[in-house]
């Protein structure tokens, strides 16, 4: 049989279709363990990416972070939150309805000399979350806003 160019590149085009196919990316595993403590990184507000930097917050109290500590869930699907949003500790409590939805309730704080950056944190809004990439993503407003966290 003699091998035509047009066989060659058959060939070669298949060995590479195999060889992508058989690669697989681990970096896109969802979990929905939020329990432990976490650190805001950016908001999204429908398009607009909004971060934590000199000019929007105060980095000499708690270093102008908001943080999030999810606690284990009892049998009920229920667990507590609590945490810093930059100058003013919130605490509250918080409901697994099903995989990746979510309500917070009864959250307790004060909104005492807040930057605009800790202003954006609105945790009680919650609907949906995911761990996506080592990352939880909490969306709200119909999935219009997020807050993104890193682990703490």
């Amino acid at each position: 049989m003699k091998i035509t160019p047009l066989n060659k590149n058959l060939v070669l085009l298949i060995v590479v279709m195999f060889i992508f196919n058989s690669c697989s990316k681990d970096d896109d595993t969802i979990s929905y363990d939020l329990s432990g403590s976490w650190k805001v990184i950016y908001f999204m507000d429908g398009n607009k990416k909004i971060t934590k930097t000199d000019d929007n917050t105060w980095l000499d109290i708690n270093n102008g972070d908001v943080t999030a500590n999810f606690s284990e869930l009892d049998s009920n699907g229920k667990g507590t939150i609590s945490g810093i949003a930059v100058s003013n500790g919130y605490n509250g409590n918080y409901t697994i309805l099903e995989s990746g939805k979510i309500s917070i309730e009864s959250i307790t704080t004060t909104l005492i000399n807040q930057p605009e950056w800790a202003n954006l944190f609105k945790i009680s809004a919650a609907e949906n979350f995911e761990i996506r990439n080592s990352r939880l993503i909490i969306s709200y407003n119909n999935g219009n806003n997020f807050i993104v966290f890193e682990r703490n």
